[in-house]
């Protein structure tokens, strides 16, 4: 499996607060299954968690890499970003201050768990007219969308991507996020599930279970498009599949 949404870098947001916790999440994740991982620290939340491209988050990456290798855990990891989304993002994308995932056309975009329709459609459609295909995080979290569900199908119909994190599936977010997962599920409007792991005890990136339930309650097509193949061909930088194109054949 391949986990595009994380928060695994020490040091850097609301995740892993050291190197020792870091390694603990790559062993967890390694050991359910996972082959590799995109480290996406909270960025552009000012003075917050604003993680601009920089020298130091490339070296912040290195250095887990380094210590993740001597400790002999077989996981791949690269550098994105959770990008949080206010009104000047396309000026800070012009001045390649935003992350995208393993430097891709692919954005990880988050907005305010109570921003409205109307912002969310014009900062996704922004993005996408500058060449960008931004990935919609946790859509089934948003208060607007679990209102209006049929927005993220027409968004995802349209070219975003959309991302529903894994507790979502087992009501860790509470009902709304639930059942709003499970009705993009349904619909065939998802593009990939992620861990958006903080921890290695809590919120973590082991992503077994989640294969076991779309094995199980969808298909094991279903399990793969998700959590392999849309993955990493958002790592490698290629058109994403829809749940439609895969489940014909």
């Amino acid at each position: 499996m391949i986990d595009i949404h994380s928060h695994i870098l020490p040091g850097l947001d609301d995740g892993s607060q050291d190197m020792d916790k870091s390694v603990a999440m790559a062993e967890v994740a390694a050991d359910a299954g996972v082959t590799a991982m995109i480290a996406t620290p909270h960025c552009n939340q000012k003075r917050v968690f604003e993680n601009y491209a920089s020298r130091e988050l490339q070296i912040c990456v290195e250095n887990f890499k380094k210590e993740i290798a001597e400790a002999g855990i077989n996981l791949a990891v690269c550098l994105g970003a959770e990008v949080y989304a206010t009104s000047d993002i396309i000026q800070l994308y012009r001045e390649k201050k935003l992350i995208t995932l393993n430097y891709s056309r692919y954005m990880l975009v988050e907005f305010d768990f109570f921003a409205d329709l109307s912002f969310m459609e014009k900062t996704l459609y922004s993005l996408m007219d500058e060449g960008l295909v931004p990935i919609l995080a946790h859509p089934e979290r948003y208060a607007a969308i679990q209102e209006e569900p049929d927005s993220a199908m027409i968004w995802n119909d349209e070219g975003v991507g959309i991302q529903l994190n894994k507790g979502s599936l087992f009501g860790r977010f509470g009902r709304g996020a639930y059942h709003l997962s499970n009705t993009l599920l349904g619909s065939g409007h998802v593009s990939c599930i992620a861990s958006d792991a903080h921890g290695a005890q809590r919120r973590t990136p082991d992503m077994s279970a989640v294969e076991t339930l779309l094995r199980e309650e969808f298909s094991e097509k279903t399990a793969d498009l998700l959590l392999r193949e849309n993955p990493e061909r958002i790592m490698t930088n290629q058109e994403l599949l829809t749940m439609e194109n895969i489940l014909r054949y």
